[in-house]
């Protein structure tokens, strides 16, 4: 197998910051290199120094005869002077071959004569992935390619890349991605690359058993220094012990040499999010909601509820209404139509995918906080929650224009836990943010005792957070009758049918027209069975509410009262929805 790159030496340095520190190694044809590392590690600078768009301070990057590189990059502009379709062909491939491969990820007619600026950033980065695939590439350099990719297509990446015939290297803060495409894991900590040839969950393993070993070492050798350091402070001062003593303090020298270093104590943020008592009910409801902007309408006919307390996810493709959505349940978008009604009591916390919106460049990390906090916080707690999220001493007076993109996240996410919310809507919070501040997160919204409504890509994210599953699609938005892992699940197997399909071209209407009739029937089917179900669980509820009031006639009970009202109107909205599916 042939040798795409030879890198030896690579040092990079930022200021007092050593990124890259002596890098040595080789990337031979068909690699499936998963690089993962924290937020800062030096991971984006790596492949920015292999594709040449940046020079090491020592070192070289030897690409071999006739090799070629494809990326896509987080920061990439795109043109807005050009349709996306002209775009694309100054790869030099006729303009039927873009269109042939740009169907493969969703892009058609409207976006293809569309200028790539003024796409979404889901439709953006599948621009970019296009015209990288276009180039005919033998290494791809792909850092952070999920991040606005709809499952839809990031599900039809995965395919490709699963068979691609040269080599990748790929960051993503999305687990779930690197574990399914990636046999080889190589990590940057502390400026050193650590190389290993398995999937990233067996590395894992293997530098937590590495790691253990280290510190039961370290803590052998130590208890032996503190012995003969203790041996040495008795004794030196007597003429009959004093050789054996200088003895034991060379001895200390020796240890204290074989001490070996330790990869633990990688900072990690960590942080819960407050929220008052939430009593059980209903968050909110839309009755016949229409969303979308001016006259341009995005989805209607929207009926649904969220529990309080529930943490539901907003699924689909890109550009099919989700942050629409969120904006309208927020309040920053009037509905078109109809009705949003949220609980009396509902104190809602935003996430925008746009940074922008949430931080002023020339503001500090402090400045930021102190903005967002409530005026009762104290400077004590404007501390606590900078270092919860891992901005201490000199990071506090960083303007917001020099952060990284997941600092930016982190400083974002630490805003809305000054607050004591009992509603979260978040867009894409996971963006930028490295796996083990994803992990973080996940599991503090999961513990977190109020609603949450979140659009995301990441897959292990919504996996270890989603109990509810809205979808939209095709104008409307709907309760998904299974989990997210089931919704993964079928969207997993309807790509499978689409390659499968004998005689027709990728986006066929027949073959479209065929898979979204079946998958219209399933979804039905599953709905009115989840209705069902749940209708039964109210019933029960109700019929135990009035039983306890036929049995206490005279007793003053408002909250069961007010409870028994939300399960009648719950009732109600729930066998509505039934009769329009049956």
């Amino acid at each position: 197998m042939r040798t795409l790159v030879i890198a030896e030496k690579l040092n990079k340095t930022y200021g007092r910051q050593t990124v890259l520190d002596g890098l040595s190694f080789a990337i031979p044809d068909r690699s499936r290199i998963a690089l993962i590392g924290r937020n800062g590690s030096g991971k984006t600078t790596l492949l920015r120094l292999l594709a040449g768009q940046e020079k090491a301070d020592d070192g070289v990057v030897r690409l071999m005869s006739g090799v070629r590189l494809g990326t896509v990059a987080q920061d990439e502009n795109l043109p807005a002077d050009v349709s996306t379709l002209a775009y694309l062909a100054t790869t030099g491939r006729a303009e039927w071959e873009c269109e042939r491969l740009a169907a493969r990820f969703g892009l058609k007619g409207e976006e293809l004569g569309r200028p790539p600026a003024a796409l979404s950033g889901g439709y953006q980065m599948r621009v970019k992935l296009v015209r990288m695939l276009l180039t005919d590439p033998h290494l791809l350099l792909l850092d952070e390619p999920v991040n606005y990719l709809d499952l839809t297509t990031l599900l039809m990446l995965e395919s490709f890349l699963k068979h691609f015939n040269g080599a990748f290297i790929i960051v993503s803060h999305d687990r779930s991605v690197l574990q399914d495409l990636c046999t080889t894991t190589w990590e940057i900590a502390n400026g050193r690359l650590t190389t290993y040839a398995g999937d990233p969950a067996s590395y894992e393993a293997w530098r937590n058993e590495q790691e253990e070993y280290v510190q039961r070492t370290n803590k052998r050798l130590r208890r032996e220094m503190v012995q003969a350091q203790a041996f040495a402070d008795r004794f030196r001062a007597k003429a009959s012990l004093a050789s054996r003593a200088q003895s034991k303090l060379k001895h200390v020298a020796k240890l204290r040499r074989q001490l070996l270093e330790t990869g633990a104590g990688a900072a990690t943020a960590a942080f819960r999010i407050a929220c008052p008592p939430v009593p059980a009910g209903t968050a909110v409801r839309c009755l016949n909601l229409t969303i979308g902007y001016g006259q341009a309408v995005v989805a209607k006919d929207i009926d649904l509820e969220v529990p309080r307390g529930c943490k539901a996810a907003i699924v689909g493709e890109n550009g099919r209404g989700k942050t629409t959505l969120l904006k309208t349940l927020a309040g920053l978008l009037a509905p078109l139509s109809g009705e949003v009604k949220w609980w009396h009591r509902a104190d809602l916390g935003y996430f925008s995918q746009l940074s922008n919106e949430a931080l002023a460049p020339n503001e500090t990390v402090l400045e930021a906080l102190t903005r967002a906090a409530p005026p009762e916080a104290t400077p004590e707690k404007l501390l606590a929650a900078a270092g919860a999220f891992l901005f201490h001493d000199d990071d506090l007076e960083k303007t917001c224009a020099v952060l990284s993109g997941g600092e930016r996240a982190r400083l974002r996410i630490a805003q809305l836990t000054l607050r004591e919310h009992n509603v979260l809507i978040l867009d894409e919070p996971t963006n930028h943010l490295d796996a083990e501040t994803v992990a973080t997160l996940a599991k503090a919204l999961k513990d977190y005792a109020g609603t949450v409504i979140v659009v995301s890509h990441a897959r292990s994210f919504m996996s270890q957070l989603a109990d509810r599953v809205y979808e939209v699609r095709n104008g409307a938005v709907r309760l998904y009758p299974g989990n997210y892992e089931d919704y993964v699940a079928e969207l997993t197997a309807l790509a499978a049918e689409t390659e499968q399909l004998p005689g027709t071209d990728d986006g066929h209407p027949e073959a479209t027209a065929r898979q979204e009739a079946a998958r219209e029937a399933r979804t039905r089917r599953r709905t009115r069975e989840k209705i069902e179900a749940e209708l039964q669980a109210l019933e029960k509820e109700k019929s135990r509410l009035l039983a306890w009031f036929f049995e206490n006639p005279t007793e003053y009970a408002p909250d069961k009262q007010r409870r028994l009202t939300e399960l009648e109107e719950e009732v109600a909205a729930r066998e509505q929805a039934w009769l329009k599916l049956a």
